[in-house]
């Protein structure tokens, strides 16, 4: 296989798959894993492709996003194993904050049912699901985004200063090992930088998929978090540094 071609390959699989990791891609293409490294580090160089740790992911994906139902179809089991772990941090009354996202939908079973629990949530979907049991709902106001099915804007942020949170449950686009956590909206960030404000702790919710992204609105720090909950084969790297930060990480 020639060099060209090879590379054509690795475009086609990072437009499709968002992420192309370099051990099997070599194992794919049958070379060494130091040529798809060469050959990675020369698509960047043409903006075909952003190099992250182990590998690389697509140009597209520092601007792109999923629509709410490709981001609900993406690792379901994942998400399922992490809201059972992040479940076991729900305390039994007062307030809590959890944000929209397909992550932290999967929480919903977990808070039925439970009176002396206040969730404040921008999320429709959730808000929806919960508010047939006895678990005190409460919808954040604002904008809604398409993409996300959630309230963002001014009005959101100013409906949360009415509120403190034990724990903020959050999801996230991206986690980079310099930049930190961040999504596509900055409005959208900027509720989610209210809910940590606002919150005596704040948990993270994010599959494998998430690390080694960066997006363009930033709403945290390693500082700003206090646990991350994700699965098995997220990227050792960034776990590493995430504990170095004094974050806790939970893997499900």
């Amino acid at each position: 296989m020639l060099a060209e071609e090879r590379r054509l390959r690795l475009i086609e699989w990072s437009n499709k798959d968002g992420r192309i990791d370099a051990l099997d891609a070599s194992s794919k293409l049958h070379v060494a894993v130091e040529t798809v490294r060469r050959d990675l580090d020369i698509l960047q160089r043409r903006g075909l492709l952003r190099r992250v740790h182990g590998g690389a992911i697509s140009a597209g994906r520092l601007s792109h996003e999923f629509t709410f139902p490709e981001r609900k179809n993406r690792n379901p089991e994942q998400k399922a194993r992490i809201a059972s772990i992040a479940a076991q941090y729900l305390p039994e009354e007062g307030c809590i904050f959890v944000d929209g996202g397909t992550t932290t939908e999967f929480l919903a079973d977990s808070l039925r049912n439970k009176p002396q629990l206040m969730v404040v949530t921008n999320s429709l979907t959730l808000a929806s699901i919960l508010g047939e049991s006895s678990t005190q709902v409460y919808l954040l106001g604002g904008r809604i985004r398409p993409t996300t099915l959630s309230s963002i804007g001014s009005k959101t942020v100013q409906d949360l200063q009415s509120y403190r949170a034990q724990i903020a449950f959050l999801g996230t686009n991206g986690i980079d090992i310099n930049h930190g956590f961040s999504t596509v909206d900055p409005d959208e960030a900027a509720v989610k930088k209210a809910m940590i404000e606002h919150a005596n702790e704040t948990i993270v919710l994010a599959d494998n998929s998430k690390f080694g992204s960066s997006y363009s609105a930033l709403f945290a720090n390693f500082k700003n978090i206090d646990r991350v909950v994700t699965d098995v084969d997220a990227d050792r790297l960034h776990v590493e540094k995430l504990t170095s930060q004094g974050i806790e990480v939970d893997l499900a």
